[in-house]
């Protein structure tokens, strides 16, 4: 997780890049269950007492990790969301910037991939609901480009599980083979998916014969 600063850790104190970017890796790679503190002071190379008493703990170092991802995704999504346009364009620019982010920050669909399989469990969705900021902004920005009878939030959650999913662990094809995102033309070839995906939203749908139940209609 490369960053230009250092961040707070609530106290006033502040957390340095290198511990940062360490319990990133970690939380991403083990879960935040499996993460214990003795692991990360160890992988950080500090003493046990300098986690619990400066950094907050584990859970201090969770959610300031968790904070500071979300503080980058908003950031890099900034230019999609001014730049948005309602119709198939629009929905493309949004899916290339939040895929170009999590291939460049794994760790953060890598910590909500954790969290949607119950780790992390003792922190209430609540007390990481910075996380999901401008949820609302998207959602309702996609509901202006999609057909009617397409719920724009599922639209929504479902391109960010796709995405987590493929940045996570790739796809397998037939012959067992597996292929990953550092794979140009498996990453091209997922990208234009994605593509489609927006194409066949935006496009012309047939009447349902019933309201949207979408509460950004």
């Amino acid at each position: 997780m490369p960053h230009t600063y250092e961040a707070s850790d609530g106290d006033g104190g502040r957390i340095p890049e290198r511990v940062l970017t360490t319990a990133a890796r970690l939380f991403s790679e083990l879960g935040y269950d499996e993460a214990s503190t003795q692991i990360i002071s160890d992988a950080c190379g500090i003493e046990h007492s300098v986690v619990t008493d400066h950094y907050g703990g584990k859970i201090g170092l969770y959610k300031v990790v968790l904070r500071e991802l979300t503080a980058l995704r908003i950031e890099s999504m900034k230019g999609a969301l001014k730049e948005f346009t309602p119709d198939v364009a629009g929905l493309i620019r949004l899916i290339d910037s939040y895929l170009d982010f999590c291939l460049q920050y794994p760790e953060l669909p890598a910590l909500w991939m954790h969290r949607w399989m119950s780790d992390a469990t003792d922190i209430p969705e609540a007390e990481v609901r910075d996380s999901l900021r401008e949820l609302d902004q998207i959602v309702g920005l996609i509901a202006q480009a999609v057909a009617e009878d397409v719920d724009p939030e599922m639209f929504n959650w479902n391109v960010v599980w796709v995405v987590n999913s493929f940045i996570r662990g790739g796809i397998t094809d037939s012959d067992g083979v597996s292929h990953r995102a550092d794979d140009p033309d498996t990453l091209m070839r997922f990208r234009r998916y994605l593509h489609q995906t927006a194409q066949w939203a935006a496009g012309p749908r047939l009447p349902t014969g019933g309201a949207s139940r979408s509460p950004y209609r």
